[in-house]
């Protein structure tokens, strides 16, 4: 599985389709094809870097979706010594990832170069991640395999997801210290195909009362936790235990099925449908 090429890969290939999509708010006027200077710049008459309006970006395009979708923003480490940045490449004022990091905005709309992308046009898209990120770091690993060979911990895995090292001390704890939220975590490797958009994001609470009881019923009797978010919500962890059993104080998943968990159920695929559904 490839983690952070296919961040950024599956983060390219959406940028063409959803750039005037989630990435950008309705209804707002595109000021890059000749439009009003005044969008992003304090003055109109001489309008330059110089006079850049603060959080520019933010007032046509979401943050959030393009710290999700596209590439993190706010919780790089920009001192790492896996990524390069070109001194070109500018960081905000308090030496983090900023918009005008990786994008050089014009007035004009370039077509070879819809996304603005500092250096470009580029063949590929993923080709301008190499600027600061090397072809040699992108190497295939799976973040849900965490015990090595000898059977300790592969700690490498832990920081794809969590924001801190995670110990069997403080687990209950570092579960809410996601990088991202447990969906974009997941949709970092993961697409969120129709089985799991029909499931997620439903609200066991204000499910039918049976179906509430029946969920309520079904982890008294199996001794596990089917976690929710914090408004009730079923979530990708409600259903999948992504972690290898010993690796946390509590393992919550009591797996009946033939042969290897390979989707890391949390029960058995019949006991977890029976868990919410009567089948």
């Amino acid at each position: 599985m490839l983690i952070l090429g296919s961040r950024i890969l599956f983060g390219s290939l959406l940028l063409s389709t959803l750039v005037f999509g989630q990435l950008t708010k309705p209804n707002v006027v595109n000021p890059h094809a000749g439009g009003n200077c005044n969008v992003c710049h304090e003055s109109t008459s001489d309008p330059s870097n110089s006079d850049l309006k603060q959080d520019m970006c933010t007032s046509c395009h979401s943050a959030d979706a393009v710290d999700a979708l596209i590439h993190p923003v706010k919780h790089v480490n920009t001192g790492s010594e896996r990524i390069s940045i070109p001194t070109d490449f500018v960081l905000g004022p308090k030496g983090t990832l900023d918009c005008l990091t990786c994008h050089k905005v014009d007035h004009k709309m370039n077509r070879s170069n819809r996304s603005f992308l500092r250096g470009g046009p580029y063949r590929r898209e993923l080709d301008f991640c190499y600027n600061c990120h090397s072809k040699t770091n992108y190497t295939k690993m799976n973040p849900h395999l965490q015990v090595k060979t000898d059977g300790s911990v592969d700690n490498s895995t832990c920081l794809q997801c969590h924001v801190k090292q995670p110990s069997k001390a403080d687990h209950p704890t570092i579960a809410r210290e996601m990088q991202l939220d447990m969906t974009a975590t997941c949709n970092k490797c993961h697409a969120l195909h129709s089985h799991e958009q029909n499931h997620q994001g439903k609200n066991i609470e204000l499910s039918k009362k049976a179906t509430a009881k029946r969920f309520r019923q079904a982890q008294k009797k199996f001794g596990v936790t089917l976690p929710l978010s914090t408004d009730n919500l079923i979530q990708c962890n409600t259903c999948h235990y992504t972690h290898n059993r010993g690796t946390l104080a509590s393992d919550q998943v009591v797996y009946e099925g033939d042969g290897e968990n390979q989707r890391f159920l949390r029960l058995s695929k019949e006991n977890l449908c029976y868990a919410c559904h009567d089948l």
